[in-house]
C-alpha cells in the first residue's frame, strides 16, 4: 500500500466580511468549512464540485498561498502550517501548481525560457545561464513544446500551448505534489484531451502526485485514481474512482453523475433536478448543508450535520439516509 504524501486534517479558510465606516467584521464567508482527506503517493485524487463550494481555496491554503482559518497540512510528515518563509520555500520545491487560467498566470513580458527558468533561478538548480537554458529545453520537450519557442512570449502561443508552458514551469523544480487548478476548464475539449493525457503521462515519467480540482466530472473520470465530491464547503463524499460513478451513494453526488451526457441516444437517463440555489457560504444551512436542495431529506437533515465517515473499503460519505 502506498504512503501517505499529503494529510490534510480538519482544514477551515473563513474570509471576513466587512463593513461600515470602521470595516469591522460582521460576518464570514466559509470557504473551507472541516474537511479531512488524505492522498498517496503516485495517485491521482479528483476534488470536484460545483462553481464557488471551495475547492480552489482548498488548493490554495494547501500551499499556503492563502493562510487557513485552522486545521493541519501535513506534507510527508510536516506540518506546512507551522513552518516559518526560509522552510517554506523549501518545501515549495515538492510542492507545485498549475493554475486555471492561462492567459493570466504568465507574465506576458517574460520569454518562455524566463518563465520556465525563474523557479530554477529562485531555488538556485542550475549553476549559470547554459545549464539553465539547456535544462529549460528539456524540460519544455518534454510538455511537447520545442526548443525554438523559448525566446518567444506568452501572447504568440494559444491557450493549450500557454497551459503546457504552466506545466512546464510546475515541473521544472521537479516536485512531488502537483496541484492541477482547473487546468483543462479554459480550453477547448479537443485540447482538453491532449492537456490530460500530458499529464497523465508526466506523471508515469516523473512519479507524480495530483491534486486535480474540476467541476467536469468526465475529465475527472479519465485521469483520477480517487474522487472527492465537495459541496458549499464541506465533503460529502469520497471513494474509488470505479466505486463512486457505479455507486455513488451521497444524494448530490447522485444528480452529479445524472447530468453527465450520454453518449448513446438510446440509453434512457433519469435526471436528478436540484431545485433551488446553492446557498450563502455566509450563511450556510443548519444540519446537512444539502437539505435545502436534497430530494431525499428528512427529519434530521435540517437539524443535525452528518458524519463524514467510512461505510465500507474506502468509500466515505456524510448523509443520514446511510445510517437507516
Amino acid at each position: 500500500m502506498a504512503e501517505n504524501l499529503l494529510e490534510v486534517k480538519n482544514l477551515k479558510k473563513y474570509f471576513p466580511v466587512k463593513a461600515g465606516i470602521f470595516k469591522r467584521t460582521v460576518a464570514h464567508v466559509k470557504a473551507v468549512d472541516d474537511i479531512s482527506f488524505v492522498v498517496e503517493e503516485g495517485e491521482t485524487l479528483g476534488l470536484v464540485g460545483e462553481s464557488g463550494c471551495g475547492k480552489s481555496t482548498t488548493g490554495r491554503t494547501i500551499l499556503r498561498l492563502l493562510e487557513a482559518t485552522a486545521g493541519e497540512v501535513i506534507f510527508e510528515g510536516k506540518n506546512v502550517m507551522d513552518l516559518d518563509k526560509k522552510e517554506m520555500r523549501a518545501i515549495r520545491r515538492d510542492m507545485q501548481i498549475i493554475f486555471q487560467d492561462p492567459y493570466a498566470s504568465l507574465n506576458p513580458r517574460m520569454t518562455v525560457a524566463d518563465i520556465v527558468g525563474e523557479p530554477l533561478d529562485i531555488h538556485n538548480l542550475a549553476k549559470n545561464k547554459k545549464e539553465r537554458n539547456e535544462k529549460v529545453r528539456e524540460i519544455l520537450e518534454n510538455v511537447g513544446l520545442g526548443a525554438e519557442y523559448m525566446n518567444r512570449y506568452p501572447h504568440e502561443f494559444s491557450g493549450g500551448q500557454r497551459q503546457r508552458i504552466g506545466v512546464a514551469r510546475a515541473l521544472a523544480v521537479d516536485p512531488k505534489l502537483i496541484i492541477a487548478d482547473e487546468p483543462v476548464s479554459a480550453l477547448d475539449v479537443s485540447v482538453q484531451a491532449q492537456v490530460v493525457n500530458l499529464l497523465q503521462d508526466l506523471q508515469k515519467e516523473y512519479g507524480l502526485t495530483y491534486l486535480f480540482i474540476a467541476h467536469d466530472l468526465s475529465v475527472v473520470k479519465h485521469i483520477s485514481d480517487r474522487v472527492a465530491v465537495m459541496y458549499l464547503g464541506k465533503l460529502v463524499e469520497l471513494t474509488d474512482k470505479k466505486e463512486l460513478f457505479d455507486n455513488p451513494m451521497h444524494p448530490y453526488t447522485q444528480s452529479l453523475l445524472s447530468a453527465i451526457p450520454e453518449a448513446d441516444p438510446k440509453k434512457k437517463k433519469d435526471r436528478i433536478i436540484l431545485e433551488g440555489d446553492v446557498p450563502s457560504p455566509v450563511d450556510p444551512p443548519s444540519g446537512c448543508r444539502f437539505h435545502p436542495r436534497c430530494p431525499k431529506a428528512f427529519e434530521p437533515c435540517p437539524v443535525k450535520e452528518p458524519e463524514f465517515k467510512e461505510y465500507g473499503d474506502g468509500h466515505y460519505a456524510a448523509c443520514h439516509l446511510l445510517d437507516q
